[in-house]
């Protein structure tokens, strides 16, 4: 049975705030639940004084929205009518949740496309699309709050007390022989972490604060830069075959074993272990994945292309595009990259068209 989970809801617009607390109990179970965070719990007199954050954090520590498992907030919280919600800021409530330790979903109405890319990093701070509609923001808001929970309830003091929070995370997810390349993803609370890792869990606030760094890790670092994990477009182009053709159910069947299956893991999106993909195609003493497959599921399946130039084939994945591209027509190795993602490369149309973004 999954752990349970309860997601607080920060929204200022009346009709979105209805619809998406129906659309999230639709998306959760009868043992789960969604609290929309009532604007009036600012009118405490006594407590006119503290900060917003400050104000925010205390309200968030009681009854019902003690016991969070997310948070999830509408980016822009300046536009409503209500004057309750008069100063509340998404900068506010990621403070609060920061202080809690509690992960912390955004949405916005109008994001540009482009955004999920550019997106800076913000420490438990998860960037949900609205573009898709309220249903699609409920089920991937909700397949988050199951991802940190299961993290959580996975947890022991004994893991905790591995020598680093990579041992901790590939030992979590079963895969102690990838800790040092998720070590290449590492990011500045590594080192924060080391107070907890290597003492391992004394108490609940410990098992909040590194269920909040590791969740935050997988999803928007491991799990979103090819390297150790590789998608749908970036495992075809890996394996040299055809997106069309490795998205069939015949060919994924093959590399069925290395499909990821641990926290976070998108039935809608799913993602495979690099490594084990590698192990498949060697115990068959292949090349690589086309050979495999043209041997086993039928000979007449394409490789891969990059989008660049289709005349060869890719191995490697375009973020900004995301499609297959080859070393050759693209950049890698950019300041926002993490150092394990070696497949994650942008193609050079894409970086001549975006260089100020880019951050090199």
């Amino acid at each position: 049975m999954p752990p349970k989970v309860k997601i607080a809801l920060f929204e200022d617009m009346s009709r979105t705030r209805s619809s998406l607390v129906d659309a999230l109990k639709a998306a959760l179970s009868k043992d789960d639940s969604v609290v929309p965070f009532a604007a009036g719990s600012f009118n405490e007199a006594d407590d006119k004084e503290r900060t917003y954050d400050d104000r925010l954090e205390g309200i968030l520590s009681k009854p019902p929205y003690d016991d969070l498992t997310l948070i999830l907030a509408d980016r822009d919280l300046s536009k409503s009518q209500d004057i309750d919600f008069g100063g509340l800021s998404v900068s506010a409530v990621s403070a609060a949740a920061k202080k809690l330790s509690v992960p912390l979903c955004s949405y916005a109405r109008e994001l540009d496309k482009e955004y999920d890319w550019r997106g800076s990093w913000e420490e438990g701070h998860i960037v949900l699309s609205f573009a898709e509609g309220e249903n699609e923001l409920a089920r991937k808001s909700v397949l988050a709050a199951r991802g940190f929970a299961e993290i959580a309830e996975r947890l022991s003091p004994d893991l905790t007390k591995r020598k680093s929070t990579a041992d901790v995370l590939s030992n979590l997810l079963g895969k102690e022989e990838y800790a040092d390349k998720m070590a290449l993803y590492a990011v500045g609370d590594n080192y924060r972490l080391g107070e907890i890792v290597g003492r391992g869990i004394q108490d609940s606030d410990d098992r909040r604060k590194i269920t909040h760094f590791l969740g935050y890790w997988l999803w928007d670092s491991l799990l979103r830069f090819p390297g150790v994990f590789v998608n749908e477009i970036a495992a075809g182009s890996y394996l040299n075959i055809n997106t069309e053709h490795f998205a069939k159910p015949e060919v994924r069947s093959v590399f069925g074993n290395a499909l990821y299956e641990g926290p976070f893991a998108d039935a809608q999106a799913p993602q495979w272990w690099r490594g084990d993909l590698d192990d498949i195609v060697s115990a068959a003493k292949c090349n690589d994945g086309l050979e495999l497959v043209r041997k086993t599921v039928d000979p007449n399946i394409d490789r891969s292309h990059c989008l660049v130039n289709d005349a060869i084939p890719a191995g490697y994945y375009c973020i900004i595009s995301r499609l297959p591209v080859s070393l050759e027509n693209s950049k890698g190795g950019l300041s926002w990259f993490p150092r394990g993602a070696d497949l994650t490369r942008i193609s050079n149309p894409k970086f001549e068209e975006y260089g100020p973004w880019l951050g090199v």
